[in-house]
């Protein structure tokens, strides 16, 4: 049975780096970062098939240069197959 798990974080950015670590995020499709401010806190939002590969996004994230930290705030999982009978 295939699973989806859904995490949310938040990444402690350096605030010069912010834009720039958001950019990386989005352009390697990471994650989402649907919400940043100025102090450098993102929303971190996160879709993969395991949670291991959750916690390997959570480990990329944390290695691009002006990350200082990320802590999972959140993380659940379900069948797809529940998801998609929501959807119909």
């Amino acid at each position: 049975m295939k699973e989806l798990h859904i995490a949310s974080c938040i990444a402690y950015v350096e605030p010069a780096q912010t834009a720039s670590v958001v950019r990386a995020i989005r352009d390697t499709r990471m994650a989402e970062v649907p919400r940043q401010d100025e102090r450098g806190h993102l929303v971190v939002l996160i879709e993969r098939s395991t949670s291991r590969e959750v916690m390997d996004v959570i480990d990329a994230i944390r290695a691009l240069d002006g990350v200082l930290g990320v802590n999972l705030a959140y993380q659940h999982a379900e069948p797809e197959s529940e998801l998609l009978e929501e959807q119909q």
